[in-house]
């Protein structure tokens, strides 16, 4: 997808050096934090994600998550990604690269392809989420369909409200994304495998 192929609000989500950061809760206690910083050098954008969620009963962990994301766009075309992450004891690993046909994508279980317009799903970016989409933790396509369910006030997590775009993320996950006008994230709403919910706000 080139820079002029973007929607005019996704290609102003690509702020130049900044940084973002979300608050997670879980059935609305905290769960921990979520940063993006953006890294701008001509016309190549670098995008890091770092993520930290844990859960605590009776003063033990029983949950503890890890991720760190590192991927690298051109004119506004996804070009590399790569990623690690812990999961409790499970670790996990992906590397994309883009190649004359596709994606070339290497996890811990070997490799994998991609088809050229796929996108990692890291979830700041609108102008992929219409499209095909792979898991950033594991390189796995996604089977997830975007429904816009319309402009709607979203709190941000210091109760302040935005205006956003809400898009409804269903499949094999049940996602709701918000965007502002100008392409922003502004937070998420996310179902578990165990049912809770939890979401990301942007602080």
């Amino acid at each position: 997808m080139s820079a002029a192929a973007l929607p005019r609000f996704a290609r102003a989500a690509m702020p130049a050096n900044s940084s973002v950061h979300f608050n997670v809760t879980r059935n609305g206690r905290p769960f921990g934090n979520y940063q993006l910083t953006f890294v701008t050098n001509g016309d190549t954008l670098t995008a890091t994600t770092e993520v930290a969620m844990s859960a605590r009963i009776a003063g033990l962990t029983v949950f503890n998550y890890r991720h760190h994301c590192e991927e690298v766009w051109k004119a506004g075309r996804f070009m590399e990604m790569h990623s690690t992450s812990v999961r409790d004891s499970d670790k996990a690993f992906c590397a994309v690269v883009r190649n004359a046909t596709g994606l070339s994508i290497t996890n811990k279980d070997g490799p994998l392809a991609a088809p050229p317009n796929a996108n990692p799903y890291t979830h700041w970016n609108p102008a992929v989420i219409t499209g095909p989409m792979f898991n950033p933790e594991t390189g796995f396509m996604l089977r997830l369909t975007a429904q816009p369910m319309g402009h709607e006030p979203f709190a941000l997590a210091g109760g302040s409200k935005v205006t956003a775009n809400h898009w409804a993320m269903r499949g094999e996950s049940e996602i709701d994304e918000w965007y502002e006008d100008s392409g922003a994230w502004a937070g998420l709403r996310a179902v578990f495998p165990d049912k809770s919910i939890v979401e990301y706000r942007r602080t």
